[in-house]
């Protein structure tokens, strides 16, 4: 039995006479290297196809007067996000005015996929409400490789019903994967170069010390050649 894994893009889907749909992927030719002879083996034979968007598509709520989010989110020290303390407006706040309910919009976003399954796979989802408490177990599991078929038999739910589940819960996750992602990519950056300025001192050190040594060692040459 031929088995094939890749990336690609969904190019067309065509709905053919008789019930038919027809489904056009685009895969690099590259990216198959020795599979594409599996692919041809499976031409006119049944298959089973799981296919899964690579980005994780949801909306974030913005005050349409200042394009800004209505909810922030910041990351303590220990990768931890939290709501951050609403922040009113600059003139209200300077004349003491209330603050007045702001019109707001919806921005469509998306983001990796990967990113909100790591932020995920971390433990680093906190749980949400509409969802069950251990929420991010299943989609942990289901990240790990076990199929829907067998997380939705768990739940006693269809197979459609849990991947609507863990999409929805992907999708209301991912704002605070975003930012995680921002302060794990901060912390990389951070890191860089206190490493470079290490390696830098520890390359003083050593000529410092190659110095010293080669000025000793002169010092005796000379305290030797005068008892001479």
């Amino acid at each position: 039995m031929s088995f094939v894994n890749f990336d690609g893009s969904v190019k067309k889907v065509n709905h053919k006479p008789k019930g038919v749909t027809e489904l056009v992927l685009e895969i690099s030719t590259k990216d198959l290297g020795n599979s594409i002879q599996n692919l041809a083996e499976m031409i006119d034979n049944d298959v089973c196809v799981e296919i899964e968007s690579d980005v994780v598509r949801y909306n974030v709520q913005i005050n349409a007067h200042t394009e800004r989010p209505i909810v922030n989110y910041q990351v303590d020290q220990s990768g931890v996000v939290h709501i951050a303390e609403p922040e009113p407006e600059q003139l209200e706040a300077e004349l003491g005015l209330p603050v007045e309910k702001p019109q707001i919009e919806e921005k469509p976003m998306e983001i990796k996929r990967e990113v909100v399954d790591q932020f995920i796979q971390e433990g680093m989802a906190p749980e949400q409400e509409g969802f069950p408490e251990n929420m991010a177990d299943i989609v942990k599991r289901r990240i790990e490789g076990e199929s829907y078929r067998k997380l939705a038999s768990e739940l006693e739910m269809s197979s459609g019903a849990i991947v609507d589940l863990i999409n929805d819960y992907r999708a209301t996750v991912a704002p605070l994967a975003e930012k995680w992602w921002d302060w794990k990519e901060d912390q990389a950056n951070e890191a860089v170069p206190m490493q470079k300025n290490e390696e830098a001192a520890d390359v003083d050190l050593d000529s410092s010390q190659s110095v010293k040594d080669d000025s000793d060692g002169n010092d005796q040459k000379e305290e030797e050649d005068g008892a001479a």
